[in-house]
């Protein structure tokens, strides 16, 4: 039986054959974005993988590689290793002599004072000439305080680097003037009242930004605030002592209108020092721990850090009266020494063993962001400063000394790591023997190998490569009327 089709008939049969063919090639082209997206994944990681191993070896080639991890795939690994692969050009070792010496650190409010104790003693630093842009100079160390500081690592420094406040086996604290960085000069001193043995002297102190108020813990417990308005005669305001035990570490907000103190590596105490003549303990965190290591609360007093084993956490003192645990912090470390804060609650640092010094962004206090970490070539970190604007840090380890770390980038380096590392470094470039070695048999040409330059990639032009070239389709093809 012969079947004649209308025009109708064979319209529809060829829209139902455009149909299927649309359908095909629309599937065809999902999977072939679907295996492009996948092989990005897989090499992005691969990259970032190597810019991790080459950090240390060869730092221009790790950073290389971090761009073009970022470029190609941009998750939290792969800005992880580019951030941790630039932070490594801008380190500064101060000193490398008897590296086991380097006990503790302070800094002033604009990073160009420094405080460095040693094993002989405490040295004033000044970093000014690697920061002024008006100064072309280096990092220098302009004078030792002379004193009994073999076992006490307590010590502080005011916001303007003027006044240190260095804590003495013999359970007292001396008062320096250092307006005159190579000529420090001797004021006056605090009297605790401790115990006379030297191992239950000073164990904590706090220094207020302005140098006119300190607080000091000791060995038996005793907490005391002080008036250092004239500092060659410290007058105490108050003294409480606290059953509690030993006072390992105290913290002041800007103001030094609230403290905390941890006695005991366990009992946390949030004070109200409106009255220095009458603090009054408003509460005490209710740590979801057995103990509790370095604390420290932020510039404002609307939040402290309290850090543990492989964790640190953070508790609102939005009411003094009641705090509020907010959020925990997972750290690499299993002992956390120290933490340091800036004052826009941007930059955490966290010192601990493991050889890392974590690096977060609390800004936003519901979603706290690991960004990276400062690496030293350690395997401890046991103390840790920043400079209250956050572009500079210190960092002090018994296997390599002291370390300064410029972090003046971090900002744009959070908006956009990729742009910042390429207008700093330049022209970064892959050739293709690297690529072999770091990528395997990925081809290169679509990511713009051989584009500029028979046997070089440009890694800092992978994603404008991209955006041209977004399903991966061969390079050759793609440049070949370019």
């Amino acid at each position: 039986m012969n079947v004649r089709l209308g025009v109708k008939g064979l319209v529809v049969i060829g829209l139902v054959v455009l149909s299927v063919i649309a359908t095909v090639g629309s599937s065809l082209v999902y999977l072939q974005q679907e295996a492009f997206m996948n092989e990005r994944i897989l090499l992005a990681r691969s990259l970032a993988f190597h810019a991790s191993e080459l950090r240390d070896v060869d730092p221009y080639t790790s950073l290389t590689l971090g761009v073009a991890a970022v470029h190609i795939n941009e998750d939290a690994a792969s800005r992880k290793a580019l951030f941790e692969s630039f932070l490594v050009l801008r380190r500064e070792d101060l000193f490398a002599q008897n590296p086991r010496g380097a006990r503790s650190v302070a800094l002033s409010q604009d990073g160009h004072v420094a405080l460095i104790k040693d094993a002989d003693e405490i040295g004033v630093w000044d970093l000014s000439g690697v920061l002024d842009p008006n100064i072309e100079g280096e990092v220098e160390k302009r004078a030792g305080l002379e004193g009994d500081y073999e076992d006490v690592d307590a010590l502080a420094l005011s916001s303007d680097g003027r006044t240190a406040l260095i804590g003495q086996d013999n359970g007292t604290a001396v008062l320096w003037d250092l307006k005159n960085l190579a000529q420090p000069t001797r004021l006056g001193a605090i009297n605790t009242g401790a115990a006379s043995e030297a191992d239950r002297g000073i164990e904590s102190l706090a220094l207020s930004r302005d140098g006119r108020t300190a607080c000091v813990g000791d060995f038996d417990g005793n907490f005391s605030i002080w008036d250092l308005s004239v500092k060659t005669k410290p007058i105490r305001r108050s003294h409480v002592r606290l059953p509690s035990g030993p006072i390992s570490s105290i913290s002041l907000d800007a103001d030094a209108r609230l403290a905390a103190t941890l006695a005991k590596d366990r009992y946390v105490a949030i004070w109200d020092l409106g009255r220095h003549d009458d603090p009054i303990q408003r509460s005490s965190l209710d740590l979801p721990f057995k103990s509790a290591g370095p604390i420290s609360i932020t510039a404002d007093g609307r939040e402290i850090l309290v850090g543990n084993s492989r964790r640190a956490d953070v508790w609102s003192l939005a009411d003094p009266a009641a705090p509020i645990h907010t959020a925990t912090l997972d750290m690499p470390n299993q002992d956390l020494h120290g933490i340091a804060l800036s004052d826009s609650g941007k930059i955490a640092l966290f010192a601990g063993d493991g050889g890392s010094v974590p690096l977060w962004d609390l800004s936003m206090q519901s979603r706290p962001t690991s960004i990276s970490s400062l690496k030293n070539y350690s395997q401890e970190v046991g103390y840790v400063a920043v400079s209250a604007n956050g572009e500079v840090a210190l960092t002090a380890s018994p296997d390599r000394g002291v370390t300064m770390w410029d972090l003046r980038d971090l900002p744009e380096m959070l908006e956009d790591p990729v742009d910042v590392v390429c207008d700093a470094q330049g022209d970064l470039k892959i050739t293709r023997e690297e690529w072999t070695r770091y990528a395997g048999d990925v081809d290169w040409t679509r990511y713009g190998g051989g584009l500029f330059g028979e046997d070089t990639l440009a890694a800092c032009s992978i994603d404008w490569v991209l955006s041209l070239n977004p399903r991966g389709e061969a390079g050759k093809v793609m440049w070949g009327a370019l």
